[in-house]
């Protein structure tokens, strides 16, 4: 039996949902046991927009697994065409994918079945009709929100001070307190972000969302215009209908401090931290980054100790030369065992080839061009000799036209260059010289390449408990595959 996978999602614009996801699955699994068709797998993206793919993770999963090649998947079944995008060209785009990998799209709602050769043109139609439908509710909101914010009124989220009833902001006497307590502080006793954070969590005091004040918490609530009675609404502030918490003497300091502090300062720890992010609090479980080191010694170090202050959790200081050495020696030797010459070449070597098509194209359209100007040079040298052209003039059009050669012939030079070392690349030796000594080709990239390949091999470090830095060591690299699924797949292949 042919094999079938399903996607099912809700929109985030409630008006439009009339069918649920569980009715969109129903409907699935109808379809597939009617047609015969073996249902593999439902992805479920739940309620999520379909204005562009890259941020539906569900949507990712069921797209790679139809072209999963050991799969075998032959449809892709959804309730209507619009769970599949309500954007035009990416709803096209999945189309033609599907299509031309010789599987077929099942749109159930619509009636289109790929198979059918007048399904593109319906298709087509109904992405097009889901695009405007979704352009329509942005623009009936956005006119209702302005509309809502002409009349002094917030377009909705949480205001730490506030509460919503009826859609109006009410005075919340008890957080109005605190707002005013963090404007004094910084304004009038000079106290920096990071103090007034730590000091409130020592009181026991959270914020809106029941969690623990951090730096950007408080600087958003000191940068806040609410707090002198006005409303936001793209970038347009207008006299709210609420009351104000902050009157206009403080304000106007608090805002005077914060520009004068609002220059970069010289980065007092200079240095790279390649493996912030990655590493974890030993104790609360929260990425460490850049510690407030010396020169001498630098350290990682808990970022919810550094926003929040020692309430939120202990420093948990890690040697950075230490953690660094270790986790780059794993990294190197890790890489080094899955023997990966062969794939990336065969990469490569794909991406090459796709590239020299596009390079001869335009080293063509180049030559051309050279030609073209070589006639008009011609041209005006001959205009000059008939005295159709004045001396100034000549000399000028000769000069734009040098100036044109000499920009393409430059581009020429690094155009035919780039494809004779695409036309005769030295991968298998070049690759494989560069995993043998991938120390070397490490210590000669920039750092900021150092963090990028760091990132996106390695998923977390954990660290052992200690009461002091010697005692806090690598206790697990977590990298964001299964090494040894992968050691054994090209071992196989």
């Amino acid at each position: 039996m042919p094999r079938a996978i399903g996607y099912v999602r809700v929109s985030t614009d409630k008006q439009l949902d009339n069918t649920s996801i569980d009715k969109q699955k129903e409907e699935i699994e109808k379809y597939c046991k009617k047609h015969q068709l073996t249902l593999v797998h439902i992805y479920d993206e739940g309620a999520h927009s379909a204005e562009n793919m890259k941020d539906r993770k569900m949507f990712k999963e069921m797209y790679h697994h139809a072209f999963d090649k050991e799969e075998d998947i032959d449809y892709v079944v959804v309730f209507k065409s619009d769970r599949i995008s309500r954007d035009n060209l990416d709803a096209l785009y999945i189309y033609k994918r599907i299509t031309e990998a010789n599987k077929h799209l099942i749109c159930i709602a619509d009636n289109i079945d790929t198979r059918d050769k007048n399904a593109k043109l319906l298709y087509h139609i109904m992405s097009l009709v889901a695009e405007l439908e979704r352009d329509m509710i942005k623009f009936r909101t956005s006119t209702g929100m302005e509309k809502n914010h002409e009349s002094g009124n917030l377009n909705g989220g949480k205001i730490y001070g506030y509460y919503t009833e009826n859609k109006e902001l009410k005075l919340d006497p008890n957080e109005a307190k605190v707002v005013k307590y963090i404007f004094e502080k910084y304004a009038i006793d000079q106290w920096g972000y990071r103090k007034i954070a730590s000091n409130l969590n020592e009181q026991n005091i959270q914020t809106k969302n029941g969690k623990q004040w951090t730096i950007t918490a408080v600087k958003t609530i000191l940068n806040n215009r609410i707090y002198i009675g006005e409303v936001k609404w793209r970038g347009d502030y207008q006299k709210g209908k609420h009351t104000r918490i902050i009157d206009d003497n403080l304000w106007n300091e608090t805002q005077k401090i914060l520009r004068i502090k609002s220059y970069i300062p010289e980065k007092l720890h200079p240095g790279s931290y390649p493996l912030s992010g990655l590493i974890k609090c030993p104790e609360c479980g929260s990425p460490m980054v850049q510690g407030n080191s010396s020169k001498k010694y630098k350290y990682y170090q808990c970022s919810r100790n550094k926003n929040s202050g020692k309430c939120a959790c202990s420093s948990n200081l890690i040697n950075k030369e230490y953690a660094e050495q270790f986790v780059f020696n794993y990294f190197y030797k890790t890489l080094k065992s899955l023997n990966l010459t062969v794939p990336i070449t065969n990469t490569a070597m794909s991406t090459i080839s796709s590239e020299v098509e596009p390079i001869e194209h335009k080293i063509k359209d180049i030559k051309i061009e050279l030609q073209r100007l070589t006639k008009k040079k011609s041209n005006i040298i001959s205009w000059r000799s008939d005295d159709v052209l004045d001396e100034v003039t000549f000399r000028q059009q000769m000069k734009d036209i040098r100036n044109e050669e000499s920009k393409l012939f430059q581009f020429l030079n690094t155009l035919e260059k780039q494809l004779e070392q695409r036309q005769k690349p030295n991968l298998v030796e070049n690759v494989s010289f560069a995993i043998e000594k991938l120390e070397v080709f490490f210590e000669v990239i920039s750092n900021e390449d150092k963090k990028k390949i760091l990132h996106s091999f390695i998923d977390s470090i954990y660290v052992n408990r200690g009461n002091s830095t010697k005692e806090r060591t690598i206790k697990e690299i977590k990298f964001k595959f299964d090494l040894e699924y992968i050691s054994q797949f090209y071992q196989s292949a």
